[in-house]
This record gives structure tokens, C-alpha cells and sequence, in this order.
């Protein structure tokens, strides 16, 4: 029920705030990308029932008339018509390589399925990171708010000073400047967020706002690296897509045999014709024929060779794609390990601007700071501020990032 008002509230309300898992319904509905991968299976699918059709008969539907002189009869020479009308039925009612061919095709609509889900699978993934992002823009541009109202508040009190005698007029254009600044930097997120949206909207195929309804964790539970590598070569769907390749080489090279096997066609035709319009002679005809090709020069040997490579590169190309796998989760998983670590330091950074830009501020009230000095570490923690925010969302999307890379990010079409 969530799902269908998930789907429902994405095409008719002027905003909605989208969890993971509903993004994930979307984009299987919605997604262009996934809409044509479904069109590919959709088109592997009748053409396996085209080649099994191979085997049925087919019916040709024939009619001629022709005239010509000279027929030669007892009394002499004269014009000759002759009207001829029929059908004829044939099949190939046995054929190894059509049989082969009907079995390459499964394999192609297994290839195409696992594409369906791995597409899927690429997509889910740039869609969560989208929508991490849209949450931490969002987080941004309410510290903007925040930076702007702190900015106010510096020049409020710069500028109560100054009338006070305090302080020189600098002062007071320095906090205005930065009020100026803080509104520049408010409006560049509040662009970057529109970006986001876009680029979500894009991916649902919807012209519809999108908004994050998503936590940013700061703890994940992760599995050891080497279960997270057996994991990813047991359900990395490229890994299946790969076997099915060789399965569809080694087809291959027994179709190629096959066209050395014999093959049996099977016809019967019925036509009627006549020297006018009566058709009054009737012919029948029943043939069944054996094709056997019993010496090419060596062309099906030396074409089986070179197929019997194609089988080979694909399994060396099998071995490579685990390699590939296992380099995948490693690197993915150290870079969750990296940015945990930022992470940590970002909290701890974001701790002592605080401290620092709030008693410094105090300082700057009582007189023993200067305008510089109170600018300097409120900018400090204003970058404190979004670096942590930032690593916060690059650790989430670190972390999904790994759940792809090890095959569980969740979800098939």
C-alpha cells in the first residue's frame, strides 16, 4: 500500500519526501533507463519464439498465368495459355543449428533479465547518492540560514560599538561585508539543491519535487572484508552475465558443428491449373528431402577454431571481472574506513571552532578581541560547519557505495 501511495503522491503533489526504499519503487516504475532494458527482454523474448517457429510449417500461397506461341498442334500452330493455382506447405522439421540457435536465445533472455536488475542495481545506487546529497544540501542551507543570522548578529554588535566609541567604522564594514557574504553562500546552496532535485527528477523521469526523506547515520555495521568479497562473487550480477557468455560461446561452437549435421525438410504442395479458368487438372506433390553436407574444404574446422577462442577470451575475461570484483570491495570498503576516519576528525573540528568562535565572540563584547580575530574564527566555524555536514553524507553514500560493490544493495526488477 505505501509503495502504490508512494508512486501516486510522486505524480500528483507538488512535493514529496521520498525514503530509500520508496526511491527504489520509483525508479523500477519510472526509470528510462530500466524501461528499455525490460524493451531488450521483451525483444529476446520474441525472437526465441521466432526461431522455435522455424520448425512449424510455412504456407505459400501461389497463382501464374502465362500465354505463348507457338503450340503445336494437328492442325497446326496456335496460341497456348496456361493458368496455374496452389499452395504449397514446407518446414524444416529437423535442424540441429535452429535447435542450438532456440537454446542461445534462453540464454539471451537470462542475460537480458540479469541486466534488467543490473541496471537497476547502477541506478538505485546513483539515486540514493542523489538523495543523500539532496539532505545535505538541505542541512547546508538551514546552516547558511543560521550563518546569515550569526553574520546579523556580528554587525549588530560591531555596529553598537562603534556608536558606543568602541570601535573604528572598519568595524563595522568588515560585518557588513560578511553579511553580504553569508547571503552569497546561502543562495549558492540553495542553487546547488535545485541541481540535485534535477538531476533525481531525471532519474524518476518526473517533473516533479523530490525531497529526502532520509536519515544520515553516522554508525554502520559492516561485515569483514572478506565476507563482503564472498558476498559480492556470489551475487555481483556481471559475474552471471560473464558465465552466461561463455554458455552462449561454447553454443556457439556447437552451432558451427551442427551445420556439418544433417537436416531434414518435409513439404507438400496441391495445384490446379488448366489451359483456361476451370483448373480442372489436379497435381499433388509430397517430398521429403535430406540436406547433408558432407565436405567443406575445412571451413566449419578452421570457423570452429576461432570460435573455441572467443570461449577461451570469455573465460579469461571471467577471471579478470572477479579480479575487478574483489579490487570493487576492498577499495570500497577502505574508503568507508577513510571516511569514517574524516568523519571523526570533522566532529572533533567542528567541536573547537564552536568553542573557539563562541568565545570569541564573548571576547570581541568585552573588548579584549578584535574585529579580525572574530571574523577569522567565525568563518572557521562556519567551514566547520560543512565540512562536517559534507563528510557526514560522504559517509553514507561510502556506505552504499559499499553495499553495491558487495552485491546487497537490495532490490530487483
Amino acid at each position: 500500500m505505501r509503495k502504490i501511495t508512494a508512486l501516486l503522491l510522486l505524480l500528483t503533489t507538488s512535493s514529496y519526501g521520498m525514503t530509500i526504499k520508496e526511491l527504489g519503487e520509483a525508479l523500477k516504475s519510472n526509470n528510462l533507463n530500466i524501461k528499455e532494458s525490460v524493451k531488450n527482454l521483451e525483444s529476446a523474448e520474441f525472437q526465441k519464439k521466432a526461431d522455435i517457429r522455424k520448425f512449424f510449417p510455412v504456407f505459400n500461397l501461389q497463382a501464374s498465368a502465362s500465354r505463348f506461341y507457338p503450340y503445336t498442334t494437328t492442325t497446326g500452330k496456335s496460341w497456348e495459355n496456361d493458368v496455374t493455382a496452389g499452395i504449397t506447405a514446407s518446414a524444416n522439421i529437423w535442424n540441429f543449428q535452429t535447435r542450438t540457435k532456440v537454446n542461445i536465445d534462453s540464454i539471451h533472455i537470462k542475460s537480458q533479465q540479469l541486466n534488467i536488475e543490473k541496471t537497476f542495481e547502477d541506478i538505485y545506487l546513483q539515486g540514493i547518492s542523489y538523495l543523500l546529497q539532496l539532505k545535505g544540501v538541505e542541512k547546508t542551507i538551514a546552516l547558511r540560514e543560521k550563518e546569515l543570522e550569526n553574520a546579523k548578529k556580528i554587525y549588530k554588535i560591531a555596529k553598537t560599538k562603534y556608536n558606543q566609541g568602541l570601535v573604528l567604522i572598519t568595524d563595522v564594514l568588515k560585518a557588513r561585508a560578511n553579511i553580504e557574504k553569508a547571503k552569497s553562500n546561502l543562495i549558492a546552496a540553495e542553487g546547488e539543491k535545485k541541481k540535485i532535485e534535477t538531476a533525481l527528477q531525471n532519474l524518476l523521469n518526473t517533473d516533479k519535487p523530490v525531497a529526502a526523506d532520509v536519515k544520515l547515520s553516522d554508525s554502520f555495521t559492516i561485515p569483514p572484508v572478506k565476507n563482503l568479497i564472498k558476498k559480492a562473487l556470489q551475487n555481483r550480477k556481471e559475474i552471471a552475465m560473464q558465465k552466461l557468455k561463455i554458455k552462449t560461446a561454447e553454443l556457439n561452437v556447437q552451432s558451427l558443428k551442427d551445420s556439418n549435421k544433417p537436416s531434414i525438410t518435409a513439404s507438400a504442395s496441391y495445384y490446379r491449373e488448366s489451359h483456361n479458368l476451370t483448373f480442372e487438372n489436379k497435381n499433388y506433390n509430397f517430398q521429403l528431402s535430406l540436406n547433408w553436407k558432407i565436405f567443406d574444404s575445412f571451413q566449419t574446422k578452421y570457423a570452429t577454431l576461432s570460435a573455441e577462442k572467443e570461449k577461451e577470451i570469455a573465460e579469461i575475461e571471467l577471471k579478470r571481472l572477479k579480479n575487478q570484483i574483489k579490487k570493487d570491495v576492498i577499495d570500497s570498503y577502505t574508503d568507508l574506513q577513510t571516511s569514517k576516519a574524516n568523519f571523526e576528525t570533522a566532529k572533533s573540528y567542528l567541536k573547537f571552532a564552536r568553542k573557539t568562535y563562541e568565545r570569541t565572540l564573548n571576547e570581541y563584547e568585552l573588548g579584549v578581541s578584535d574585529m579580525v580575530s572574530l571574523l577569522s574564527a567565525y568563518n572557521e566555524y562556519v567551514n566547520a560547519e560543512e565540512n562536517y555536514t559534507n563528510n557526514l553524507v560522504n559517509l553514507n553514500i561510502s556506505y552504499y557505495k559499499l553495499l553495491k560493490s558487495a552485491g546487497i544493495l537490495g532490490g530487483t526488477k
